[in-house]
């Protein structure tokens, strides 16, 4: 019950007392007894709809109605659908096996009893803590609520020889239905936090469940220290989502509304990315944003599901248990390498605050709190924004919801704490000697063209002098379903020509800002007479100085002729960079590089560094908050 709902004169029992009695007495159809329920705590047209009986809602909070829904449930087992029963019932058809079925290292038998009802594990993931080179955050899905303790062993070699207590994570998705009813999903995330590592160590790692039975053997290296100076490849892309349906079918709608051309090469082009990804094996993938498309609408408004797709009238549709199949089509390159998460609007997902409509949600990354491991290093206020570093390169995840003129819901909810934490943020790297490169990702683009989203005057606003002042090397975008690759940028225009196979000098040259929004998604499309450009295309070529809009202050999308469009793919396609440091004195090298669908590269660029020279004075800045270690959930 919400301690702050009181009736007439303060008395709370002139509200409460016929709600609780109706949910204690007889819980059989709770909905016809509302006798006693006639005091209005709510404005007509105002009442919270959480899924409760308008009768009974108009006189009841948010968190009564949250109360009513969970007594409505236990009355009817029937009722409610667990995401996860579906879940482990589908496991054969998702190619993964129990625990009990996982054996131990190297295909040994498993080292306890299986049983038949037992709880399963899928979905192993793993993430970097707030300091690559000593913190591990290694995280699964449970099929059900466990009855003891999930451990996991961590070692240098198959005897592991060190113990970690996993957290288990329960959250609860009550998904308002357009018929009024409620359909719920319990789900149960299992992290643990691996700490005191040593730098660029490999490690073993198992999960071990109450009944004795572990998963097979994984691996992960932490990060090496600054001073080794060793090369190493990361990966990154952006707009994932799956191409499988939920397990549940919870809504009646799909996320597999690809166009038959979009899948002409690959029917599944989001698996077919991670098997690519699984393949090169880099020290870390980036993932800038629209993560697994549970809200398909991606405008960050009520939850009320109504199939197809889109929902009607201001709501979104949204199924958690997109978010199971999700991390089991990851788990082949996530459960050994770590992947960095930043958020897009497809990612605001109201249900988990209180479904409250735009203006009102507190980002809508509530759910995020039980599934992901983001460090804890960026703005209090800002869960998805951090900064981490690998070697010698510095990297920012951003939050440009924070800042978008096209899609508002969140835009300023940080109050200007994120770009005063970016701001801070990138002088201190640039201040540090051993970080040679610096990398932001993010979902909305500063600079990109195309017929859909195109560019977003916040996003470029707000932190593209930035990145000019402190010479950021690269920006990785999403939200455009492409890939496109910018001449290096300064003050809004190309700095320099950068075609394919190039060496850029970001020091005098600027910024090279990439779209990968290619992922795994429906294709987009270009603006009218723009084409395709990249290594092997042999069709027209419209060139660099292209006709695109941007989305604008006030809205509208206002037409800009630009001329730093390079490099353009209108398939799928994801990033392998490639950075060698040098040593003092020498130049270090980070060669970015696009590789197609079918495993083809298309298109390249070296950036240039000369290590151990000029850097930025830092500057104080208020408003920003760092902690020193820990993950960014729970709060």
């Amino acid at each position: 019950m919400c301690d702050a709902c009181f009736g007439p004169l303060g008395r709370p029992d002139a509200l409460r007392s016929p709600f609780l009695q109706m949910i204690n007495a007889d819980t059989s159809r709770p909905e016809d007894d509302i006798a006693g329920m006639t005091q209005r705590l709510n404005p007509p047209g105002e009442t919270p709809n959480v899924g409760v009986p308008v009768e009974l809602a108009s006189a009841m909070c948010i968190g009564e109605q949250r109360d009513w829904v969970r007594a409505f449930l236990r009355a009817r087992p029937i009722s409610r659908r667990s995401a996860l029963r579906g879940a482990a019932g589908a496991l054969a058809g998702l190619g993964l096996v129990s625990a009990a079925a996982c054996g131990g290292p190297s295909g040994a038998p498993p080292t306890g009893p299986a049983t038949g009802g037992a709880v399963q594990l899928t979905g192993r993931r793993l993430s970097f803590g707030a300091d690559a080179r000593t913190e591990m955050a290694i995280a699964a899905e449970l099929t059900g609520k466990p009855t003891g303790t999930i451990l996991v062993d961590l070692g240098t070699g198959t005897d592991y020889g060190r113990t970690l207590e996993a957290e288990v994570r329960h959250l609860v998705s009550m998904v308002p239905q357009e018929d009024g009813s409620i359909r719920s999903a319990d789900q149960f995330f299992v992290h643990g936090l691996a700490n005191q590592l040593s730098p660029g160590q490999r490690y073993h790692y198992r999960f071990r469940l109450p009944d004795g039975t572990t998963t097979a053997d994984a691996v992960f290296s932490t990060a090496p220290e600054a001073s080794a100076r060793v090369p190493f490849t990361f990966t990154a892309f952006g707009d994932q989502g799956v191409n499988t349906d939920p397990t549940d079918h919870q809504l009646g709608f799909s996320d597999n509304y690809y166009k038959p051309d979009d899948t002409r090469r690959t029917q599944t082009p989001a698996n077919t990315m991670v098997g690519l990804i699984t393949k090169r094996n880099p020290a870390f993938h980036l993932l800038a944003g629209d993560i697994c498309y549970a809200d398909p609408s991606g405008t960050g408004e009520p939850i009320r599901n109504d199939a197809p797709k889109d929902a009607d009238n201001g709501f979104n549709n949204f199924d958690p248990t997109t978010w199971t199949t999700y991390f089991a089509t990851i788990e082949t390159s996530a459960s050994t390498t770590p992947w960095m998460f930043a958020t897009g609007n497809h990612d605001m997902e109201a249900i988990y605050d209180d479904n409250k409509a735009p203006g009102g949600a507190t980002h809508g990354y509530g759910g995020h709190a039980a599934r992901l491991d983001l460090p804890k290093s960026g703005p209090s206020n800002c869960p998805s924004v951090y900064s981490f570093r690998y070697g010698n390169v510095g990297l920012l995840s951003l939050d440009a919801n924070d800042l978008s003129t096209e899609i508002r819901t969140n835009a300023g909810y940080s109050n200007g704490s994120q770009t005063a934490w970016v701001r801070q943020t990138l002088s201190t790297l640039r201040a540090d000697p051993t970080i040679d490169f610096i990398v932001a990702f993010f979902h909305h683009c500063a600079y990109a063209t195309s017929k859909s989203h195109a560019s977003d005057f916040g996003v470029r606003n707000a932190w593209a002098p930035l990145f000019e002042e402190f010479t950021v090397d690269l920006v990785v975008q999403g939200h455009n379903h492409q890939y496109e690759r910018t001449n290096p940028i300064k003050a809004g225009r190309s700095a320099a020509q950068a075609p394919d196979g190039s060496t850029v000098r970001p020091e005098t040259d600027g910024t090279t800002y990439i779209c990968v929004g290619s992922g795994g998604r429906p294709r987009y499309s270009w603006q009218p007479n723009v084409t395709d450009r990249y290594r092997g295309f042999a069709g027209p070529d419209s060139g660099t100085h292209v006709v695109s809009f941007i989305n604008a202050a006030d809205g509208s999308k206002q037409p800009e002729t630009i001329d730093w469009s390079q490099a353009r793919y209108l398939d799928y396609a994801f990033l392998q960079v490639d950075v060698v440091p040098a040593p003092a004195g020498g130049e270090s090298k980070m060669t970015v590089r696009a590789i197609s669908d079918t495993g083809q590269e298309i298109d390249a660029v070296t950036l240039l560094r000369r290590t151990r020279g000029t850097v930025a004075k830092p500057t104080a800045a208020d408003g920003w908050y760092q902690r020193p270690s820990g993950l960014s959930v729970p709060a």
